[in-house]
């Protein structure tokens, strides 16, 4: 059976089906934004670029609230986001790198973002190179443009949230890169998406930050990793050694508002997505 016949038969055979009546409004008030669980598409990145809709209708059968993503796959973007609410599963981030969000790049990313209802822009790169031998001057750069450009999202109603990897926990003149651009960016233009993967493997002890830069962190990318030096090593959520559980514990410190499912490219789309969200339905917080 191809890949998209599976979806489609999967999907007809689902309760899944029955969250389409779901009133738009009614779906978002009945929300406990911390609790109900999103996830970034590239977990399924293969089944939704073949069948976005019915790779949409599993993952709220599963019961994810928000998505994380970019493109709507060729379709119009009011005819999708109209979908999405109706099956109970909301538009929440998407976004690109510094580099594309120079020029006119800026305002084709807030559009976007705008068309489909999203909250937040995301800036998964902050940096205009490979960042393997960062400057001082990169690292101002992306904190000036980062200001500049949360302002302009603020005043189209969006919040820009930056995604961390693990160079932002390397060092300048003994100041790790992470704590300035903490300190130098306006928490009233910008907010944090943290990744917690990447977080591990810059060697950061995250609950730090957290206590340190209080309610900068609206966004948290759960993302787990086996137990090895590999920067390469994602585990599904709940099949690794991040101890979640002591982590959410940080919740209402570090402001977290959305918690994401992410894994760069699970070798079971599917399962890995089905028990991530097991996982952290079972922890307490």
């Amino acid at each position: 059976m191809k890949r998209r016949e599976f979806i489609t038969a999967t999907v007809a055979g689902t309760t899944g089906l029955s969250l389409f009546p779901c009133l738009l409004q009614g779906c978002r008030d009945s929300h406990d934004p911390l609790h109900d669980f999103g996830l970034i598409t590239n977990v399924v990145q293969h089944m939704i670029r073949e069948d976005h809709r019915g790779t949409m209708a599993l993952l709220a059968e599963m019961d994810y609230k928000y998505l994380e993503f970019g493109g709507t796959w060729g379709e119009d973007p009011a005819a999708l986001k109209e979908y999405m609410l109706g099956i109970g599963l909301i538009p929440l981030a998407g976004g690109t790198s510094m580099a594309p969000l120079q020029g006119d790049g800026l305002r084709e990313a807030v559009d976007e973002c705008l068309a489909m209802g999203k909250k937040y822009l995301v800036c998964y790169w902050p940096w205009m190179n490979s960042a393997e031998n960062l400057t001082w001057d990169d690292v101002k750069f992306a904190v000036d443009e980062s200001n500049r450009i949360g302002e302009i999202c603020r005043d189209n109603g969006l919040r820009l949230a930056l995604h961390n990897h693990h160079q932002e926990f390397g060092k300048l003149d003994d100041r790790v890169i992470y704590d300035y651009i903490l300190a130098e960016t306006d928490p009233e233009l910008v907010t944090m998406e943290i990744d917690l993967y990447w977080a591990h493997k810059g060697g950061a002890d995250i609950t730090t930050y957290f206590e340190k830069y209080p309610g900068r962190f609206e966004l948290v990318h759960v993302k787990d990793s086996y137990d090895s030096p590999d920067l390469s090593s994602f585990a599904c959520v709940g099949s690794g050694i991040l101890d979640f559980q002591h982590l959410f514990s940080y919740r209402d410190v570090a402001g977290f508002k959305h918690l994401i499912v992410e894994h760069d490219d699970p070798e079971n789309e599917l399962a890995c997505a089905r028990t991530s969200i097991q996982h952290l339905k079972t922890l307490e917080f």
